[in-house]
This record gives structure tokens, C-alpha cells and sequence, in this order.
């Protein structure tokens, strides 16, 4: 058995479930984050805690999508009020990785 991403438990407090039966999604989620950052995050030297942080935006933007139906959700206690999730997973890191030096995200081909 493979072990849980060190990532796991802050990731499950901010997407607000401690549910059990969550865990292998939420651990897949923090897996494709990784997975989406790694090309460009490769020969650069990111500190650990922005990595993570970056990780974990990312995460929680694919693990909000998926309530999302045509990218727009938002419940409340009052109801539902529509916000948008961006169909670019990576949006929420590239302010992060161009605040570490590193080139990303600006639309470079």
C-alpha cells in the first residue's frame, strides 16, 4: 500500500471534509496537482512551502470542480451563490511560481 501524500491532512481540512470515504479522491486530486506542476517546477529550486502551497490550491481548485457544473457553485447558508472555477487547473499557482523566479504561466509559447 502506497503511503498518504504528507499533504493529505491539511488538504482535507480546507476542503472541509473529514470523511473517510473522501480520502482516495482527495489523495488523487493532490496526486494530479503534482502531476500538473511538475513540468514546470523541474530544474527550478522552489521552496518546499511554496511547492506545497501551490500543490494545494491547485488540489483544491480540481476537488471544487467537481461540484461544479459548468465551472459555477457556491453553497452557502443562505443557498447557493454562483462563483467560477477556472477550467485552468493551474490558475491559482501561476501568481505563486512567477512570485519564485520561476517563468510560468505567461502565455509563452
Amino acid at each position: 500500500m502506497a503511503e498518504p501524500d504528507p499533504l493529505l491532512e491539511r488538504f482535507k481540512r480546507l476542503a472541509g471534509t473529514l470523511d473517510p470515504d473522501d480520502v482516495p479522491e482527495l489523495d488523487d486530486k493532490l496526486a494530479t496537482a503534482r502531476s500538473y506542476l511538475a513540468p514546470y517546477v523541474k530544474g527550478y529550486e522552489v521552496p518546499q512551502p511554496i511547492l506545497d502551497d501551490c500543490v494545494l490550491n491547485v488540489a483544491l481548485d480540481l476537488w471544487q470542480s467537481k461540484d461544479a457544473r459548468n465551472g459555477i457553485v457556491a453553497v452557502t447558508e443562505t443557498g447557493v451563490e454562483p462563483f467560477r472555477i477556472s477550467s485552468d487547473p493551474l490558475r491559482s499557482a501561476w501568481p505563486k511560481l512567477r512570485a519564485a523566479g520561476i517563468p510560468a504561466g505567461m502565455g509563452i509559447a
